[in-house]
């Protein structure tokens, strides 16, 4: 076992330094890029170069970068800088990440190994596309009655919610608009399909339908993640997640309330 680590610790004839390099600093990608914490990838980038024998290797990392650098056996110093943008947290990700850099800590996987491993991780997809579909329906109803609201509001708020979802999925992709507008055109949609149903005569009471599609919209992961930073003292990476879910929320605002207003010119004051 002992000789199994120290081989791994030096680099294999298939995997040069920067290759390394390049290998480290992708597993710190995909951790940040799923949602992971930052001082998760910090710390799996940290033992990995130590496992692989990589020298001199430093990183800093925050919510939507890397910076990374190292130094090779001639002496060189080599940086990258990974620009990671905001993305959705995929928990089985994250899950099958984590195990592989205990893993690659442990010396029990080599570079080869874990190349392979990355990419057979960033091939796993979440729950199917029809199970997210009904879990948003089933969110959005029990939010509503949750705060409240009587259970023909929760049906109201189920199929506005299983109409937002699918616009998310299905319709927003073939849009290509920026995320603000993306928040903005889906709370409009999730909103006027409640005061749709309101008018029809479905439902009790409009605010408790609507808060049931908003809530499947809230960046709740963001606001704990951004607190959490601030708590490790890192408030960069806080500063920009909290940001990045002040926008949201207030996109998501901005998208109900032009959606009351147009119904409300359209239909002459109904609501």
């Amino acid at each position: 076992m002992a000789e199994e680590q120290k081989g791994l610790s030096e680099p294999q004839p298939e995997y040069g330094e920067k290759e390394l390099f390049s290998l480290i600093t992708r597993l710190g990608e995909m951790i940040i890029k799923n949602g992971g914490e930052i001082f998760r990838a910090d710390g799996a980038m940290r033992y990995a170069a130590k496992a692989y024998g990589l020298q001199d290797f430093h990183s800093y990392v925050v919510s939507n970068g890397i910076f990374s650098s190292y130094c090779s056996r001639q002496g060189i110093y080599s940086a990258k800088i990974i620009c990671v943008p905001f993305s959705p947290t995929l928990l089985n990700r994250l899950e099958a990440l984590n195990q592989l850099s205990r893993r690659i800590s442990d010396g029990l996987c080599g570079p080869e190994e874990a190349d392979r491993e990355l990419s057979r991780i960033g091939r796993l997809s979440a729950a199917g596309r029809g199970l997210q579909v009904l879990a948003a329906g089933i969110g959005a109803g029990s939010f509503s009655i949750l705060f409240h609201g009587t259970f023909g509001d929760g049906l109201c708020a189920f199929l506005a919610g299983l109409l937002l979802e699918l616009f998310l999925l299905y319709g927003a992709p073939a849009l290509h608009l920026p995320k603000i507008m993306l928040n903005i055109l889906g709370a409009a949609v999730g909103a006027s399909v409640c005061c749709l149903l309101f008018t029809l005569g479905f439902g009790d009471k409009l605010d408790l339908m609507i808060i049931g599609p908003v809530f499947v919209l809230t960046p709740g992961v963001p606001i704990t993640n951004s607190i959490r930073n601030f708590i490790e003292n890192d408030y960069l990476s806080g500063l920009l997640r909290m940001m990045d879910a002040l926008l949201v929320a207030g996109s998501v605002a901005i998208g109900v309330g032009l959606s009351m207003q147009i119904w409300h010119f359209f239909t002459g004051g109904v609501l």
